[in-house]
């Protein structure tokens, strides 16, 4: 599962930032937060918090079910939180930001929390969209409610319908193949992250 490409001026890496790395002892992170411009201008600026997975447990294991939502829960709040406090530059590396984070308005800007779960099955994804639904809720009512925040589960199907996941190339067209979270790679000009395993 491949992410982007993105802008470069689009997209911040967030878990690979300075930023993080200064803070990360005992905070959880998603993968990266990336800006959407709608093709109308009728429609707001999107922030996408996004983190990325291979598995999930299902609803009936528990408690494994309630503590990989609650790990998500925390990576998608800490995404937003952070980006947010290194957008007002309280963060002395603010400047790592990218372009477009620097200039945003933030007044209409529409937060969307995103889990995308690798060859999750279509039918499998209500009860998760449920479940993290009802831990972001005090999350989305800060920032707003459901006017100016969303919640998304996807497989890597419905992620590639949403702009996230570059679509598989053919076999006969070169390929590094699938990377783990540790060989990440990222291009100067177009940014590309892959999954956890």
């Amino acid at each position: 599962m491949r992410f982007g490409p993105f802008p470069e001026s689009d997209c911040f890496l967030i878990e690979q930032s300075q930023t993080y790395q200064n803070i990360r002892q005992r905070v959880r992170m998603a993968e990266f937060a990336l800006i959407r411009y709608p093709e109308s201008n009728k429609n707001p600026v999107k922030l996408y918090s996004v983190e990325a997975k291979s598995s999930s447990p299902r609803p009936k294991t528990q408690p494994n079910f309630a503590n990989f939502i609650e790990e998500i829960q925390a990576k998608l709040t800490n995404a937003l939180d952070l980006t947010i406090a290194t957008c007002l530059k309280r963060h002395s590396t603010w400047e790592e930001l990218p372009k477009s984070f620097k200039t945003l308005d933030w007044q209409n800007v529409r937060f969307v929390l995103i889990l995308v779960i690798q060859g999750h099955e279509k039918d499998w994804l209500p009860d998760l969209q449920d479940a993290l639904n009802y831990a972001l809720q005090s999350t989305r009512q800060i920032w707003g409610g459901s006017v100016k925040s969303d919640v998304l589960v996807l497989n890597d199907q419905f992620a590639q319908k949403h702009g996230l996941i570059t679509p598989p190339k053919p076999k006969n067209v070169n390929s590094i193949g699938n990377l783990t979270k540790s060989d990440r790679r990222v291009s100067e000009t177009s940014p590309q992250l892959t999954a956890p395993r």
